[in-house]
């Protein structure tokens, strides 16, 4: 009997191709963006849970305080992983990693930069689990001169067929010195917060054992059981108090308090930015794709319903002679569940193959790999089955309880059954064009604030510049001046500055201020900058001059300021006031000049106040004046003075511009995702549609007998639909706004959301709508009345 129920459920699907294909599509295209949405989400919430013992793991922050602003890093000193693991015996293990400045090796004759470099603890496979292809994983990291590279690089050095090339044992040349490869490691999954394609042993010079104050140490430790470390987390500020506070002062000679803090591995990846931080996700945008997420989904059930109806509907006399020929309420039900959830069978495998199509490009959009493989576990499996089972029984069992319950004898008379109410219907189709409208609105909004924040005024220049990496090396530092003195007579540059890029800063420093007779210690942002650096970036100069090279009392008694430092201090003329450093008042400056505010951060942050010290020893990054066709004669100069190192480069408009890759990328998955919303909810109105026009079939016909010319019949049909969409619209306006109110408040400068960021989407909505319902209107006018009469 159930074999026979889905061979005439086939049957009607192959009857109604056309229908049943539109209607299959919708539901699969629904599914399949939902489903890409989820292993993403997925994805996000699973960082750093594949090692074993993730839940054991914490890593230690630490928090600066003073009389201003507290500063928060994520890094540790040289010395509190060893200290904390020595005093307290519930931490087992104790682990750092240093992110190294760009490390250049020599293969053969060719140079390459590395940018994911870090040294390890040689016990770092007993904290993560980091599987080995080749080496010991116990000893990989012991002597020195040790590295391991990930499978990414030993490919890159030693072909695709590096196993054969045996790499373990070998050496390789890490800024100009031989480091021996001890192993290969399998490439990290995406989803870990600590990206890294090579370890080096760790070695610690002299300078860096003697800063130990310096949070520049990722550390790690591994507990013995989750309730041991939550209790550890309160024996920290005594540790802080007895072991490391008096130190700090005695070293410092100010009133600095230091607070060490530790975060579960596990809720790293979300935790809030640090200074020195990895990339960290974001909550807020993983709940809008979630919601996203169900409300394509809801919009797809909706539509897969309605579409469902209207074609019950038309089976009405189908329906009405099996009820005749002796068929049951139960039989009737079955054959209709039977239907559906056999399309709906066929719209999860289109789902599934769609997802396996887009996979590709959606991984390289989301900076992501996954695949259907990824999908978690079996609940996961078992819920998507429930899913397309739940569909298929709803859209199936919702039409055949009207239709069984329905007269045989009026149904075969002609005087159809109105299957469902029709409130619901409409309501459906309300909700429908609300989301869709609403993500409009939305994807608006989001462009909107992208073309602001690219097209604001910075307070500098970021366009046609040229950012040169200086590698973190002696001998090529020392040719640096030489290259800056070519490249300034070369009449195709414009300027040459040694200074940090605007989207950062060089660190943070201490000084000292009085308040109320009162001596305050303070951090503040600072920079270090030549003389070039304010021409070249066109910062303007509002009060005093700037640093010159003539002077040589400058490198060490001048500083700049910017205006938020000025209104930050109180001060009613900054020329000529002194900032002394908190570790030594000997070094103290006088301010000489006053820029104007610029923003060195991303837009999501206001501008904060900041020190610009002069110096040209601060070698990090060369700034250069060109047009991008000029780029061959600064890569010409470089080969000529340095070349052991190889040039690398950037352009700062883009670097700027990349601080909003997440913006960039939620637009463009609004705008699809809207798109397929609007798609969809256009389906299910065609659905309405045929619905009503069937059901007015005769009422049509009468009108027409009776003079309804085709443009009053148009309009008479057509105006309960665009009342639909209207109230939708009405609808999602204040939702959309309250939503994106809410987004654009993680922005220190934003756009104020105006009301054609609402008026331009609900005109395409209704355009939409209204050439969806024509299509189907349309062929109910220009039918001819005699046939409308004889429908029914």
């Amino acid at each position: 009997m159930l074999g026979n129920y889905f061979l005439i459920a086939w049957r009607n699907l192959k009857r109604h191709k056309v229908f049943s294909l539109v209607n299959v599509l919708g539901l699969a295209i629904g599914m399949a963006a939902c489903l890409l949405i989820f292993l993403y989400v997925q994805d996000e919430m699973s960082f750093d849970q594949y090692h074993p013992q993730a839940e054991l793991i914490y890593q230690v922050t630490t928090r600066f305080r003073t009389a201003g602003p507290d500063t928060r890093t994520a890094g540790s000193g040289i010395d509190v992983g060893p200290t904390l693991q020595r005093n307290y015996p519930e931490i087992k293990e104790a682990v750092r990693l240093k992110s190294l400045p760009t490390v250049t090796i020599r293969k053969g004759g060719q140079l390459f930069n590395e940018t994911a470099a870090y040294r390890a603890d040689a016990n770092l496979f007993r904290v993560f689990s980091y599987p080995m292809l080749e080496g010991d994983a116990a000893t990989a990291l012991i002597k020195p001169k040790s590295l391991l590279l990930t499978e990414h690089l030993a490919k890159k050095y030693f072909g695709q067929d590096w196993e054969a090339a045996r790499p373990v044992g070998q050496s390789l040349q890490l800024n100009d010195q031989p480091y021996v490869i001890t192993g290969v490691l399998k490439d990290l999954p995406t989803n870990t917060d600590l990206k890294f394609t090579a370890l080096l042993s760790f070695e610690v010079t002299p300078e860096e054992r003697e800063d130990w104050l310096d949070p520049a140490y990722f550390t790690f430790l591994r507990f013995e059981s989750r309730p041991k470390a939550e209790a550890f987390a309160k024996k920290l500020a005594l540790f802080d108090r007895k072991q490391y506070e008096p130190r700090v002062r005695q070293l410092q000679g100010f009133d600095l308090k230091v607070e060490h803090e530790i975060q579960p591995l596990t809720k790293v990846h979300f935790a809030p930015g640090l200074y020195d931080d990895t990339p960290k996700g974001n909550r807020s945008y993983l709940l809008i794709f979630s919601l996203t997420a169900f409300f394509i989904l809801l919009v797809a059930v909706i539509n897969y319903v309605n579409l469902h109806v209207a074609q019950a509907t038309q089976r009405q006399k189908e329906v009405g002679i099996r009820k005749v020929a002796g068929a049951g309420r139960t039989q009737l039900l079955a054959q209709f569940v039977g239907e559906s959830v056999l399309l709906t069978a066929i719209g999860g495998l289109l789902t599934l193959t769609l997802v396996q199509l887009l996979s590709p490009a959606f991984n390289r959009f989301t900076e992501k790999n996954f695949t259907l493989h990824t999908i978690p576990d079996w609940p996961y499996v078992a819920g998507g089955l429930g899913t397309v089972l739940g569909i298929g029984l709803l859209a199936g069992s919702y039409p055949a309880f009207y239709l069984a319950a329905a007269d045989p004898a009026r149904v075969l008379k002609g005087q159809w059954v109105v299957v469902g109410r029709q409130g619901l219907k409409k309501g459906l189709v309300v909700v429908q064009f609300t989301i869709s409208a609403a993500l409009m609105m939305g994807t608006l909004v989001v462009y909107q604030q992208m073309h602001y924040l690219r097209n604001k005024n910075l307070g500098f220049e970021k366009e046609q510049l040229l950012v040169v990496e200086i590698p973190d090396d002696e001998a090529a530092r020392q040719k640096i001046p030489a290259l800056k003195t070519t490249l300034a007579h070369n009449s195709r540059i414009r300027k040459v500055s040694i200074g940090p890029k605007p989207v950062a800063f060089d660190g943070k420093a201490s000084f000292s201020s009085e308040e109320n007779g009162r001596t305050q210690d303070q951090f503040v942002n600072f920079v270090t900058i030549d003389e070039n650096y304010l021409d070249l970036l066109r910062i303007k100069l509002v009060a005093g001059r700037n640093f010159s090279a003539a002077r040589t009392s400058d490198p060490t008694q001048a500083v700049l300021v910017n205006e938020a430092f000025v209104r930050w201090m109180g001060w009613k003329n900054a020329i000529g006031q002194i900032i002394r450093p908190s570790h030594d008042a000997s070094q103290q400056k006088r301010v000489i000049g006053v820029v104007k505010d610029f923003h060195y951060a991303s837009l999501h942050n206001p501008i904060e106040p900041i020190l610009l010290y002069y110096s040209t020893a601060n070698l990090r990054t060369l700034l250069v004046g060109i047009s991008p066709e000029d780029l061959a004669v600064v890569r010409s100069a470089w080969s000529a003075l340095i070349p052991n190192r190889p040039f690398t480069y950037s352009f700062l408009d883009a670097e700027f511009d990349g601080q909003y890759r997440q913006e960039e990328k939620m637009m463009t998955l609004f705008t699809w995702f809207s798109a397929l919303t609007l798609l969809i909810a256009g389906l299910g109105l065609f659905a309405l549609a045929s619905i009503t026009m069937l059901q007015r079939t005769k009422e049509i016909g009468i009108r027409k007998v009776l003079g309804a010319s085709t443009t009053n019949l148009f309009s008479l049909l057509s105006k309960d639909f665009i009342r639909l969409v209207l109230l939708a619209n009405v609808i999602a306006w204040p939702l959309a706004w309250y939503v994106m109110s809410r987004w654009l408040e993680s922005y220190a400068f934003r756009i104020l959301i105006s009301a054609w960021l609402f008026i331009w989407p609900t005109v395409l909505v209704l355009l939409i709508a209204l050439l969806t319902v024509s299509i189907r209107t349309w062929q109910a006018v220009r039918q001819n009345p005699v046939e409308a009469l004889r429908y029914e």
